[in-house]
């Protein structure tokens, strides 16, 4: 009787276990400053703020993991329970991903290398140029489509430096973001010579993450935002809604 007795409870500690391994949430994000970095063990910025208010809202057990966009994005779309963020929201993408947002609002301009050069009147006066941008960037995408000249690296901090190098004409970049990596990289390219571009970016995860997940993190944004919480979070890194 005592063996049995034993042999349930091992069974039921390891169906709580399997449980609770199911009902944890991988969440990928990149490196982006001033939204997302990790030095050692330390994750900071806004997304990592972000995460942890939303999540003291539910009830939810999650892991924060970096990669570069790109491979987040196939991770969020093919393993169950995994969300990459922030991300552009966009008709290509929006099939694939079970969306919980907005995060953040995100302003695009290209910024040049040279200051004597002159604002662009429209974005097509670009066309001819080549543009950085990242891989799985939405507005790397987006300039692809129409049939720009973009090129792509893992991370968009390399532009920085292939800008200074000449080795591409224009960079395209989150305003917020670009400053922050110019910043730390002691380069100055000055202000953007055209804003062209404002996307949504949210959290995009697995297709078939639980409809009762989604709801509680949807449930949880929504308080955010009425409380206060999300347009702080974003006064205190510059953006706004």
């Amino acid at each position: 009787m005592f063996g049995i007795k034993l042999l349930l409870l091992a069974l039921l500690s390891m169906y709580s276990f399997a449980v609770c391994s199911a009902d944890k949430l991988t969440l990928v994000t990149y490196s982006e400053v001033p939204f997302a970095t990790q030095t050692g063990n330390v994750k900071q910025g806004l997304v990592i703020e972000f995460i942890e208010a939303l999540f003291k809202q539910t009830d939810l057990q999650y892991e924060i993991l970096f990669f570069p966009l790109k491979r987040g994005m196939a991770m969020a779309e093919s393993s169950l329970n995994t969300c990459v963020l922030p991300i552009e929201r966009n008709q290509q993408r929006e099939v694939h991903y079970s969306w919980i947002g907005p995060v953040m609002v995100s302003r695009y301009g290209l910024f040049s290398a040279s200051p004597s050069q002159p604002p662009l009147v429209a974005l097509n006066d670009a066309k001819l140029s080549s543009i950085g941008s990242f891989l799985g960037s939405g507005i790397g995408e987006y300039l692809t489509q129409f049939g720009y000249r973009v090129d792509l690296t893992n991370n968009d901090t390399l532009n920085v430096k292939k800008l200074q190098r000449g080795r591409i004409d224009f960079w395209a970049a989150d305003l917020v973001s670009a400053k922050a990596i110019m910043r730390d990289n002691d380069i100055h390219f000055g202000e953007p010579k055209i804003i062209f571009f404002t996307s949504i970016r949210a959290m995009a995860c697995h297709i078939d993450l639980p409809m009762a997940t989604q709801k509680k993190l949807n449930d949880a944004l929504l308080k955010l935002y009425q409380s206060g919480y999300m347009a702080q979070l974003h006064q205190k890194y510059g953006l706004s809604l």
